[in-house]
């Protein structure tokens, strides 16, 4: 079976040793790093019956990795304050399924790339990004994670793989949307998309 090149560009897979506490940016990223590439080199999810059981275990993982508030907050810019509370709510929801469905039904095979922890940089006490390089014989990609503290706990609200931000590229495809529709059309717009 082909995992997930582009899942591992959001969770990248194998971590250098770097920091090992578990109240730092790259410990948080690592978590969760060990426990998809447990998830995906397990006997258990060898067979391709398995598979959809394999890929709502990695869907788990992902719904704790990002912060879904924030990440949808920065993806609809401006247009956030439009949103009612239950808009809000919804659209949380409908984002974070379908960025699952983009990036981890598009498989593509594991060959044990690894992902080199290049710098944490501590933004504030809140703030933060992690720079990672995802590296085979074949591959070179950078990857830069950014973080928010909540709770005690940090979570990412955006990506940028080779200069490219997750966060960027939907924005400017919500707000084409909300230029001339209102919060339901948009909403109505997701749940069209993820069902499909």
């Amino acid at each position: 079976m082909r995992i997930l090149l582009l899942f591992l560009l959001l969770v990248p897979s194998l971590a250098t040793a770097l920091d090992t506490t578990l109240d730092t940016p790259t410990s948080y990223v690592r978590s969760n790093v060990d426990a998809v590439v447990a998830i995906l080199t397990s006997p258990e999810y060898k067979d391709e019956a398995t598979r959809d059981a394999q890929m709502q275990k990695i869907e788990t993982v992902v719904d704790s990795f990002f912060d879904a508030e924030e990440l949808s907050k920065r993806s609809l810019g401006q247009y956030w304050r439009i949103f009612s509370k239950e808009q809000r709510e919804e659209f949380q929801v409908l984002f974070l399924k379908l960025i699952k469905q983009v990036y981890l039904k598009k498989s593509v095979a594991y060959n044990g790339e690894v992902v080199v922890f290049n710098q944490e940089i501590l933004k504030s006490d809140t703030q933060a990004e992690v720079q990672t390089t995802i590296t085979s014989p074949q591959l070179n990609i950078p990857v830069v994670y950014y973080m928010v503290r909540r709770d005690a706990t940090w979570k990412v609200y955006d990506v940028s793989v080779e200069n490219v931000s997750l966060v960027k590229n939907y924005r400017s495809q919500f707000q084409s949307i909300l230029q001339n529709n209102t919060p339901e059309k948009l909403i109505a717009i997701l749940k069209e998309k993820t069902n499909e």
